[in-house]
Formats: structure tokens, sequence, C-alpha cells
């Protein structure tokens, strides 16, 4: 039995720690020298401690705003197989990286940039359910900020778009799981189809239900009418507040 087996299931106990905030980064030191993992540094980032190796998952046009921020960060780039301990890059080839199995660390931290707020909610499904698996396996542990592990449980655990579920499969398959399914040209896939729900939601939500919307959520009108009937979001409000949004407009549509 290699060292790695022997210690896979310490090391699952410190993922649900680590997960649950209940490590610290001085007890994380500790353990990652004592079990292996990979660990690195710390770097604050938009006023959180965050451990690396970190990759900033944002649009390309904020890169240079970024690396003004944080200047240790650099582009990551997988086709060379070159992945900085803090990368930047951006939200399909951060999926391509993960599930074919590209990026080089144990361990490592995923951060959500803002500039990602209109991911359709799909999208942030499936890139929950891609960390929650990888999270399950031997290959990864991921640390996120940004992304709602429970985001399958917010929009009613409802199935992805068939293009979505063959990168569910090709990860499971590069995994080494035995499944039965299609994984045929899974990476033809677009993440930016608008949910139809969605989409008659908006068309036809009034003034009043924006006015209603916003008091339950205590959001400006104004704010939230740029969000519903122009998927615009010049507030900055967060991903998971526009996710429970967009998860109300598409319940009362139906």
């Amino acid at each position: 039995m290699s060292g790695h087996e022997q210690f896979e299931p310490e090391a699952k106990k410190f993922r649900w720690l680590l997960n649950q905030g209940y490590i610290t980064p001085t007890e994380l030191t500790f353990y990652s020298n004592f079990y292996n993992i990979e660990l690195t540094t710390i770097v604050s980032f938009q006023g959180h401690d965050v451990l690396t190796p970190l990759f900033i998952v944002s649009r390309p046009s904020r890169f240079d705003q970024i690396k003004r921020e944080l200047p240790q960060a650099e582009i990551a780039d997988p086709i060379s197989k070159k992945f900085p301990v803090i990368s930047l890059i951006s939200l399909e080839k951060f999926i391509n990286s993960l599930v074919n199995l590209k990026i080089p660390f144990y361990f490592f931290t995923v951060w959500l940039h803002r500039s990602y707020y209109d991911i359709p909610e799909a999208g942030l499904r499936l890139l929950s359910k891609l960390i929650n698996i990888a999270n399950s396996s031997y290959k990864y542990i991921i640390k996120t900020y940004n992304i709602l592990s429970s985001a399958s449980e917010e929009s009613g655990d409802l199935d992805l778009p068939a293009e979505l579920e063959k990168i569910i499969c090709h990860f499971r398959k590069t995994l080494g799981e035995k499944v039965s399914c299609d994984d045929s040209d899974w990476w033809k896939y677009n993440l930016w189809h608008k949910s139809s729900a969605t989409s008659t939601a908006t068309a036809n939500i009034t003034r009043k239900e924006i006015e209603k919307l916003a008091l339950k959520y205590n959001v400006s009108p104004i704010c939230l009418q740029y969000v519903v009937l122009y998927n615009k979001n010049p507030c900055h409000l967060s991903p998971f507040l526009l996710l429970q949004i967009k998860s109300q407009l598409s319940s009362s549509s139906s």
C-alpha cells in the first residue's frame, strides 16, 4: 500500500474539516507537512486569507485588475500545462482543465470572481457538481469561495441540460469510475444558454412583482430591475442572491 493510499482516510477527514471551517491555516500547515498534502502559502485576497495553490476563475477582461490587487497572480495556460501557484483562468478553461485532470495540485483553492455574476443557474449547478465530485474522489481536495456547494439543493436538485451532463460523465470517466453514460463531444458545451422558464418569467414580470422581490431579498428595486429585465448586475449582487432570485422566478413561472 502506497503512502498516499495509507493516509487517504485522514485526507478525507481533513477535506471535511477544511470545508466546514474547522481547520485553521496553521493547523493545515502542520497536517500538510505530516500527510504530504500540497500547500504553499497564504495570501490576502478581497479581505480573506486564502490558501494557495489558488485558482481565480475570472473573465479575462478582469485579469489586469486582479493582478494589480494581487501582483503574484499569473495567467494559466492549460495547453502548455502552465498552472502558477496563483492562477488566473477563465471559467471554461478551468472546467476543461479540471475534468481532464490537468491541474497538478492535490489540494487547491478556487475563487469564483464576481465578474461571473451572470452565470446561468445550470452553469452554477454544473460547477458545484464538479467540485463535489472532485472532493469525493481520491484526486483532489478543493476549497471554494463564492461557489455554492448546495447549488443543486437551492435549485430543487434539477437535472442539468444534456450537453452539461456530458461534462459530468467525462469527469467521472477520467477519474476512473465505471459509468455507462454519454460523453461524446463533451467539449462542445455552452454554459450561457438561458433557461426558458427564467426567460418567460422575466419577460412578463411587472414593476409591482419586482418591488415585492426587492423587499423579500432586501435589495434596491432599481438594482433588481436591471437583473430581472436586462440581465445586468450594476449593484454587484452576490452570486448566491442571484441564484435565489432566478430560482424564485423559475418557480413563479411554472
